[in-house]
């Protein structure tokens, strides 16, 4: 074959050297030259220079901006989570933790067009001729917005308005009216719509600026639930709406609207229209159930809808969605008032789920809702267990669920004291004989119990063991199988736990500590011993029962106060925490009738008069007033009772409450902790909040520890962390529960030695300086300044980067409304602390924060309260600098 090469042929390496050497090259770089030199004058209104810096702000820093805050958008709407149970939100912007998780792209957008503006824009007499600047601080406001900083936000919007006149300037109204939404400013919001509305007339908004304006009016009303006023301006919305997911979900949304405000006509023909839309299935299935739903109750025709919902049960495709259907059926059976059909549908729901953990949260949480209400509070605190465990954390509303979970699971813990106390006590009551026969009856079902287990247990490895064997070499690990699907392992585990606990690894776990199990008891419990031995037979041995049965007088006596502390625990929650007045008297007057002696009859006394006055029943209040002034005389208590102008001094005693707690503070730091304790007991007789008593009940906790009391210490420590969650207390408590161990607090003042507690002898300070004692190292910043969230991040990386096998522990809450407290805790020592201060302030990371704004230091955890309490961080800087930094 002959190859024939054209040697005539030019490359486009040829040509372009050609070009750059003819007449026509240097003319064209000569006016490109020309362009770049002279179109770099800001102040110069000239059509070279426009153009040059129109072009340069558009393809660079613009675009590069509005690509990141379009990333962020992105980002944002696939974390959005649609709650069916609830009318859908107009806007997907996500919760707080989801648009914290955006703040970088928004970041990045508002750096780059900062950086447009600085570089391109030209303004000159008083007249801006870059027509991508006011883009650019419009894309900067939206940027704040979407950060939540709302503010900041809408000062730049205000800016764009008083500054240009272009359809921008009449968008950033609407943008405005938002914000005010978002933060509930309902008036602020209807009064820029109101505005914004005799522009749309005039035709002076964008068409995008048209449509958010209609979805922001519905969205105004939706959010204050009047649905039926938000109705014609959604419909607008969807009427302006382009993108046809986004107009089925927002038709979607107007059925619901429909629905809420009473039309169900309209609201089953407008979900019939978004099954014409083709939508995703996840849409057309839960726009059928609505649609089934959206019935109207007074013509009491639900029999065709429940015939409808079991004809989806049976659907095969809808396997999947069997959880829903029944979730379904359940707010069915609640609209008609059938509270045990909901139950068992709720309860179908939960069983149906796979995979789905929002939907099997949320039938959790409807049982937990039911028997709150009742009120069952023992069940209720099971479901709120597991509705903490499947909804995920970035559930709208799931702070205050687990609020309740925590206050459930307090109250659940002291009313399985009782019910435990009074069995272990019938059975003491007992003839042996009987005693034993009931002991061994529990064993034989345990054994009978234990041997269906084993067999279950065989019958699966058996079953596994098979399809290990039907796998050949080097096929691929499918992920279907248990062990090799993460999902389901990590699904497994929390099954585990929300049946069982935390369990060790060890040999026979069933097993172990049964004789607590076997009377249905936690195991764990103050009060109860348990079995040191993993084995079988110590586990079905009777003894092992029989050791928690009070037989003695001294055993005896232990229950008793077991059962009058926990009755009146339960009075506390009920009355503080849980508003039942009813519930509450019920725990005192048991505490004062089966317990007459019992050393907090005293203040249920005083409980009782104010909790009948409350629900009404004079006569009964007049009887435990009576009662404690002629049992209790000379008592606070008493004194407040017999005070006749005891309502008009009220505001007078809340004074009080706050001199006393000043008085506290001041003698704990004199060292005079005794006083602390009883200052507490005078408190305990004021009406005072929550957060001032958590205060009170905190520093009681740090006179016990520096009284060398270590079980108070404790114990006290203990019921900060349970009773004052959200208040100041609650983090430093925690921190410091999580520490105890051998150190300088636990100890009296006149055992530490003089090396051990050093009290600086070249400055005067209420700390005390103690290098063995555990430190925490800790980060003071101006919120205002620097992005808590970032630095966490930036700690997070450090840690795992410089310290991966110290189990670090990070905390953050706040000092003042402008500051912020960041610990990493513990470290054993000062030297050791010192170390990992060194290292982080020096860190590279560190520096891209505004570090002026930044305070760094270790502190132990003997003067961590104290320095919480007192909040001068120039005091404690002052001692730190002097005795660390040496």
């Amino acid at each position: 074959m002959e190859v024939i090469i054209n040697e005539n042929k030019t490359g486009p390496l040829d040509l372009k050297n050609k070009f750059f050497t003819s007449a026509q090259g240097r003319v064209f770089m000569a006016l490109l030259f020309v362009f770049l030199f002279f179109g770099c004058s800001t102040q110069k209104n000239t059509w070279l220079n426009r153009n040059y810096h129109s072009i340069s702000a558009k393809y660079n820093g613009y675009f590069n901006a509005r690509e990141s805050y379009r990333d962020g958008l992105r980002r944002l709407s696939d974390q959005h989570q649609d709650n069916y149970d609830n009318v859908l939100s107009i806007f997907r912007y996500g919760n707080v933790a989801q648009a914290g998780s955006i703040s970088n792209f928004m970041d990045v957008a508002y750096q780059k067009a900062s950086l447009v503006i600085r570089r391109h824009s030209m303004f000159i007499r008083g007249v801006e001729h870059n027509r991508w600047i006011d883009d650019s601080y419009y894309l900067i406001a939206r940027s704040h917005f979407f950060k939540r900083d709302y503010n900041l936000a809408n000062l730049t919007f205000e800016y764009i308005i008083r500054q240009y006149d272009t359809d921008i300037a009449y968008d950033s109204k609407v943008w405005i009216a938002k914000a005010h939404n978002q933060t509930e400013r309902y008036d602020l919001a209807r009064q820029m719509l109101d505005n914004v509305q005799r522009d749309v007339e005039q035709g002076l908004l964008s068409a995008e600026g048209k449509r958010l304006f209609y979805l922001a009016y519905a969205d105004h009303f939706a959010r204050q639930e009047q649905y039926a006023a938000a109705i014609p301006h959604l419909q607008k919305g969807i009427a302006a709406t382009k993108n046809n997911r986004e107009r089925t979900r927002l038709t979607y949304i107007l059925g619901q609207h429909y629905q809420y405000s009473g039309d169900f006509g309209n609201a089953q023909r407008t979900y019939a229209r978004v099954l014409k839309m083709n939508p995703t299935f996840d849409m057309a299935f839960q726009a059928r159930i609505s649609m089934a739903l959206a019935y109207d109750p007074a013509s009491g025709d639900s029999n065709f809808i429940r015939s409808e919902l079991n004809s989806m049960l049976r659907d095969a495709k809808n396997q999947a969605y069997q959880d829903r259907i029944y979730y379904a059926l359940a707010q069915l059976a609640m609209r008609e008032n059938k509270e045990e059909d909901a139950i068992d549908n709720y309860i179908k729901s939960t069983q149906a789920s796979s995979g789905n953990n929002m939907q099997k949260g949320l039938s959790f949480l409807r049982l937990g809702e039911i028997f709150f209400q009742r009120p069952d509070y023992l069940k209720a605190s099971i479901y709120y267990d597991s509705t903490v465990t499947f909804l995920p954390a970035t559930f709208d509303g799931i702070e205050k669920i687990g609020e309740r979970k925590v206050m459930l699971s307090d109250l659940a813990r002291n009313i399985r004291i009782v019910e435990r106390e009074d069995s272990l006590q019938r059975l003491a009551a007992m003839p042996p004989a009987e005693r034993n026969a009931i002991i061994d009856n529990i064993i034989a079902e345990l054994r009978e119990q234990e041997q269906r287990e084993r067999e279950a247990e065989r019958d699966r490895m058996r079953t596994m063991q098979a399809m290990q064997q039907q796998r050949r070499p080097g096929d691929v690990q499918d992920a279907s199988w248990y062990f090799y699907n993460p999902t389901a392992m990590s699904f497994g585990r929390t099954e585990f736990l929300s049946r069982f606990g935390e369990r060790p690894l060890e040999d026979l776990w069933r097993i172990s500590n049964k004789q607590t199990i076997a009377f249905g008891f936690d195991g764990g419990q103050e009060g109860i011993e348990e079995s040191e031995e993993g084995e079988e037979g110590s586990a079905l041995d009777r003894s092992n029962y029989l050791r928690n049965i009070p037989t003695t007088p001294e055993q005896m006596a232990e229950s008793n106060n077991r059962i009058a502390q926990a009755l009146f625990n339960m009075g506390v929650i009920f009355k503080d925490r849980f508003n039942d007045p009813v519930s509450a008297i019920s725990s005192f007057e048991s505490l004062v009738t089966r317990y007459p002696e019992n050393e907090n009859k005293l203040r249920a006394y005083y409980f009782l008069y104010n909790l009948n006055r409350s629900t009404g029943d004079m006569s009964r209040a007049e009887m435990y007033k009576n009662r404690l002034l002629a049992e209790y005389p000379t008592s606070d208590f008493a004194q407040i009772l017999g005070d006749p102008n005891y309502l008009q001094n009220v505001r007078q005693r809340q004074s009080m409450a706050n001199q006393l707690y000043e008085q506290s503070y001041a003698a704990f730091v004199a060292g005079n902790y005794n006083r602390v304790i009883d200052n507490w007991e005078t408190a305990d007789t004021l009406d005072i909040d929550l957060g001032l008593r958590g205060q009170f009940s905190y520093l009681k906790a740090l006179a016990y520890g520096r009284t060398g009391k270590t079980n108070e210490f404790r114990q006290e420590l203990e019921y900060v962390v349970r009773n004052f969650e959200g208040t100041s207390v609650h983090q430093p408590a925690t921190d410091l529960l999580a520490s105890l161990g051998t150190h300088a607090l636990l100890l009296p003042e006149d055992e530490q030695s003089g090396e051990e507690e050093l009290v600086a002898q070249d400055i005067s300070s209420i700390y005390t300086y103690n290098a063995s004692a555990v430190h925490f190292f800790a980060f003071i910043i101006d919120v205002r300044q620097v992005e808590a969230r970032e630095l966490r991040s930036f700690i997070t990386e450090f840690n795992t980067e410089n310290y991966p096998d110290s189990r670090l522990t990070m905390s953050n809450i706040f000092l003042d409304d402008r500051r912020q407290i960041i610990t990493v805790t513990n470290f054993s020592n000062k030297d050791v602390g010192m170390q990992y201060f060194r290292r982080i302030v020096a860190a590279p990371g560190l520096s891209n924060f505004q570090t002026e704004f930044i305070t760094s230091f270790i502190i132990s955890v003997d003067n961590y309260p104290v320095f919480y309490q007192d909040k001068n961080v120039d005091e404690y800087l002052r001692f730190f600098r002097a005795l660390y930094t040496r």
